[in-house]
């Protein structure tokens, strides 16, 4: 079986708009790739940002969790007799204001992890989606090339709505829009 590859095979109309089409479409992978791989990083920095927020925390809560056995035994110590209660109470105070800064602290450290988890998962959708809109713009690549062999406009078409499909979903994840086919990622991810 031979391909004619003359200037004379086929519909060059035909012929050039796919070429057009497909650089169209390549052009805006690659700007969509160079993104992906922004927010690729941005989700490393971030799971390392929210490991941190919660040993933050976690040792913060063993802090408090000493200074809770501290106070223990001070009020243990006060109870002994012949031991000066001034000195016990003062250090009961420094302990409690300790007990007090670890509580805040952890309050603090729990809400930031909370918040960088959530900027996690948003920034781990926004992945997804940009797998899946790279997916279908191959899809419409290869299809649109496909018309050429087979001389047919549908088939063009067919490619033009796969590629509008993935220009869709590539330039809302671009925006951070939530247009999210969870089925597609399902399937391509």
């Amino acid at each position: 079986m031979d391909i004619e590859t003359s200037s004379e095979s086929g519909d060059k109309k035909l012929n050039n708009v796919v070429a057009i089409t497909i650089v169209l479409l390549s052009v805006f992978t690659a700007i969509m790739g160079i993104k992906s791989g922004n927010t690729a990083q941005g989700i490393e920095q971030t799971k390392a940002d929210v490991v941190n927020k919660w040993n933050q925390y976690q040792a913060a809560r063993l802090k408090h969790d000493i200074a809770e056995g501290s106070a223990n035994t001070e009020r243990l110590i006060a109870a002994v007799p012949g031991v000066d209660k001034a000195v016990v109470e003062a250090e009961a105070k420094k302990t409690q204001a300790t007990i007090e800064r670890f509580t805040a602290s952890e309050k603090r450290y729990f809400d930031e992890a909370k918040a960088l988890t959530a900027k996690l998962e948003g920034l781990n959708k926004r992945d997804d989606q940009y797998d899946v809109a790279e997916a279908i713009l191959s899809i419409a690549i290869a299809v649109s090339a496909i018309a050429i062999l087979a001389e047919l406009w549908v088939v063009l078409f067919v490619g033009w709505g796969f590629g509008a499909f993935g220009m869709t979903l590539g330039a809302a994840a671009m925006r951070g829009a939530d247009i999210y086919p969870q089925w597609l990622v399902e399937v391509f991810t």
